[in-house]
């Protein structure tokens, strides 16, 4: 009964999200989930396959970054929950072995959906979606997101290949299309930051928090217009709701795994009764009537794989063998200077590679991710009240951001360089084996 009452609190947490997360997205519609899909899940039915699939695909979706564009058909989302699942790390090769008319596999899909609510905390970021932010806020990232290019596309790339049927034209279009875009994004957040300044200078020494001395947009809005105050009220509550069905299911979390222990037992029972039937199967096949194995090839490979490898041990120890003769002539020729210069060339190794591994670290830790709020401040010099509630140690100036920003732009300039370097070779190592024909850079503009 215990049991049953976590995974009800679950469900009413899954609801919960997925009617506020899910609102305007059209995935918050979906079949409601109840503890006796669970159930019929830990003994594999095929009746609660179907529903995991869409569970898992109306969760996956509402945290992705393509939330809004919608997929009906249901074996497009059964491809669409394994590649992101696949995505997230998730390693069990039975569960993207399931077929894609959702016959079976509830079991492997109940676990896959227990892994995600562990490895990526799914709940926590499905409530993040629907979180109500007074204050201003923004996206900040620091990160550097390399572009991810296959091996077949830097093949062509070296070889001067290119798609069959692309359009040198087409592309630079969508180059100028995206150059435009990106313009008007940059105007449109140059507009928001001036009005959010406009706020917040004329709203200065209003607010009554400890840390910041102005309103936010919310906050001014709210004000000039009371009877949003009642509709946020209600969106308040509703969020409330969500984090008391959040707050049961915390407590009630350790019975779930407990219960997660049985299903997984229950997976490796059937797993290993499968190998039992198929070792048999494979047993008579692999075996002669004399007892013999009937491949002699994988014998003779290991024969030799186990020679080489013999090989290579021998001759790593007439290596050492030498090596170790070396140096001692080496000190009796140098004496002890040798074996000092020996000693520091290793720990100065050592000291750079810790050093690099200590930058690293540091770049790490200084590069920003996530949402930060916005706050104007005339005097960031000035000594912060006690017991506010802002962390002064997380605070990051607009200048500091600017120089970090400056500093990436930078970094990408000379890898454009480089990569632009890379390509003019590759050019020139094509025009080479063309006869007749001569290239004109562009004009410079």
């Amino acid at each position: 009964m215990k049991v049953k009452a976590a995974i009800a609190a679950l469900c009413k947490v899954l609801a919960g999200v997925r009617a506020g997360a899910g609102a305007g997205v059209g995935v918050g519609n979906a079949t409601v989930v109840t503890p006796e899909i669970f159930r019929q899940a830990k003994f594999d039915r095929k009746e609660a396959a179907a529903e995991f699939w869409k569970l898992l695909y109306c969760l996956l979706k509402l945290i992705g970054e393509d939330r809004h564009c919608e997929v009906m058909d249901l074996a497009d989302q059964i491809e669409y929950v394994k590649a992101a699942v696949c995505y997230y790390g998730y390693g069990l090769s039975d569960f993207y072995q399931l077929p894609t008319d959702s016959t079976r596999g509830s079991r492997d899909l109940l676990l896959a959906f227990s892994w995600l609510l562990q490895r990526i905390h799914l709940l926590e970021q499905l409530l993040n979606l629907d979180r109500l932010h007074v204050e201003d806020q923004t996206l900040l990232c620091t990160c550097r997101q390399a572009a991810l290019v296959s091996p077949t596309e830097r093949s062509d790339v070296r070889a001067g290949g290119h798609p069959v049927g692309m359009d040198v034209r087409y592309l630079q279009w969508l180059q100028g299309k995206l150059r435009f875009r990106w313009r008007s994004l940059h105007s449109a957040q140059q507009e928001r930051c001036a009005a959010l300044y406009k706020i917040h200078s004329y709203t200065r020494g209003c607010s009554s928090s400890q840390s910041f001395d102005h309103l936010s947009a919310t906050e001014t809005c709210l004000i000039q217009d009371p009877k949003q105050c009642t509709e946020f009220v209600q969106l308040l509550e509703r969020e409330n709701v969500r984090l008391e069905a959040y707050l049961e299911w915390k407590l009630l979390e350790p019975l779930y795994w407990q219960w997660m222990e049985s299903v997984l037992d229950a997976k490796l029972q059937d797993t290993q009764d499968l190998l039992n039937a198929n070792g048999v199967t494979v047993k008579d096949h692999s075996l002669d009537q004399t007892g013999n194995r009937s491949d002699p090839d994988i014998v003779g490979e290991m024969d030799k794989l186990s020679s080489a490898l013999l090989k290579l041990q021998l001759e790593l120890q007439d290596r050492r063998t030498a090596k170790g003769e070396m140096i001692k002539d080496q000190e009796r020729g140098m004496g002890d200077h040798a074996g000092r210069h020996e000693a520091v060339i290793p720990t100065q190794c050592d000291v750079d590679r810790k050093l690099a591994v200590v930058q690293a670290r540091a770049s790490h830790e200084r590069r920003r991710h996530g949402y930060v709020r916005l706050a104007l401040r005339t005097n960031p010099t000035r000594t912060k009240p006690p017991f506010a509630p802002h962390d002064s140690s997380r605070s990051l100036t607009a200048s500091e951001v600017i120089t970090q920003l400056r500093a990436e732009t930078t970094a990408l300039k000379s890898e454009l360089l480089e990569l632009q370097q890379h390509s003019k070779e590759a050019l020139g190592e094509v025009v080479e084996r063309m006869d007749g024909v001569i290239c004109i850079p562009p004009m410079q503009r």
